[in-house]
């Protein structure tokens, strides 16, 4: 048994996967997916002491339609890699444009948008096969990558946590492997993976990171891996206990129409570091359904409303304790927050009263118009040829 496959199956083993489980691997054709859905199948009927033989292993590969040709291309040696390998595969596709517009009406970028379609994506085929774990390709150098990004935006303790190798539904199994380790590999089995011409694109942070800083880093720094693998550690075991520290001395009330809120006394009689952990434990409640699959990672984190700033909830907190009883309602982004009558309240944004709502029925693509808001309804390919609809709200 090959080095990575040993690694792989002590992953498996750790998380007690079973013989009766279905795993699904995300795999986008690159080397680090490639190496991990090639060690998976062949980890199919054995097991170390006890260990895992017989689970069921599908693959899901999530073509962005951003690259044209290239991008089918990916798709086409995904399926084959499958096929070669006895793996069913599905494959998922952005309609054309799609990721683009997504990108536009958030005011964001088309990485983000991308991330969240694939998160979308694989968290739907987990939902039908019933997979107990989602695996993901991380390697070492992701967490590395990850962590400097996060520090390049000013993250806190819980942005600046390690990478873990398992996190809700989401293995990790590489996650302590070089990426030149994960090519031997390949190398090894004689096995081809694609390579992604955007890696390359420099517009993009993560690419700039990747290919000027980090080569600085090792030409200068030789140990930065380690420490700052070392600061990610220190990080995680910070986060949690402000996470525990801010749970125990704040406990929000959960109200019939969602909202959350406590005693502004309360709230204000904390340290400034407990009361923002425990708005960004609101946010986490509020925003609590997009949480699955779940990961901590720049590529791999759940779609979600946007974050907000710890700068922001920094300022607001800090107006709170110097004696304003009263701050009109205020959006941070994911949540909005107003201290009002001696409570503090999180709700999250745009919050509409049940009266104002209403149900309608959308079974066909198109853009729907209605009075303060209009809806568009995009068909893709679903499993033995059905139709899956998506739809998202444009505007109020």
């Amino acid at each position: 048994m090959y080095k990575l496959e040993k690694i792989v199956l002590n992953s498996l083993e750790a998380a007690a996967v079973k013989a009766e489980d279905t795993l699904l691997a995300a795999v986008s054709g690159g080397a680090d997916s490639t190496a991990l859905l090639a060690a998976l199948a062949a980890l199919r009927g054995k097991g170390g002491k006890g260990g895992c033989p017989g689970f069921h292993l599908s693959a899901l590969h999530v073509d962005h339609a951003l690259r044209g040709d290239e991008s089918r291309a990916d798709a086409a040696a995904v399926l084959e890699l499958c096929e070669s390998l006895e793996v069913p595969c599905r494959v998922v596709t952005a309609a054309g444009g799609l990721l683009e517009r997504e990108a536009r009406r958030g005011g964001r970028g088309v990485e983000a948008a991308a991330r969240d379609f694939r998160h979308a994506a694989l968290r739907a085929e987990a939902e039908r096969l019933d997979a107990r774990f989602v695996l993901i390709a991380h390697s070492r150098n992701d967490m590395l990558e990850n962590t400097l990004l996060r520090i390049l935006r000013g993250a806190g303790p819980a942005g600046l946590a390690a990478m873990p190798e398992r996190s809700g539904r989401i293995l990790r199994p590489l996650i302590g492997l070089e990426r030149g380790e994960i090519r031997a590999y390949l190398r090894e089995r004689c096995l081809a993976w694609r390579e992604d011409s955007s890696n390359s694109d420099e517009r993009y942070l993560r690419n700039r990171v990747r290919r000027r800083l980090v080569p600085l880093l090792d030409e200068h720094f030789p140990g930065w891996g380690k420490a700052l693998a070392a600061l990610a550690e220190t990080q995680s075991l910070t986060a949690e206990f402000l996470e525990e520290e801010a749970a125990h001395r704040i406990e929000w009330d959960e109200e019939a129409d969602g909202k959350l809120s406590c005693a502004l006394s309360r709230f204000a009689a904390e340290s400034r570091m407990i009361r923002e952990e425990a708005l960004f434990l609101a946010y986490d409640r509020i925003n609590s359904q997009d949480k699955e699959p779940g990961g901590n990672g720049a590529d791999e984190t759940p779609p979600r409303a946007a974050l907000p700033r710890r700068t922001a909830l920094r300022a607001l907190s800090g107006k709170i304790v110097d004696g304003q009883t009263r701050l009109p309602s205020q959006s941070l982004g994911g949540i909005s927050v107003e201290a009002a009558k001696g409570r503090i309240t999180v709700t999250a944004p745009g919050q509409r009263p049940l009266e104002e709502c209403a149900s309608i029925l959308i079974d066909r693509p198109g853009l729907y118009r209605f009075k303060n808001f209009s809806i568009e309804c995009i068909v893709t390919d679903g499993p033995s040829g059905s139709r899956r609809f998506i739809v998202r709200e444009l505007k109020r």
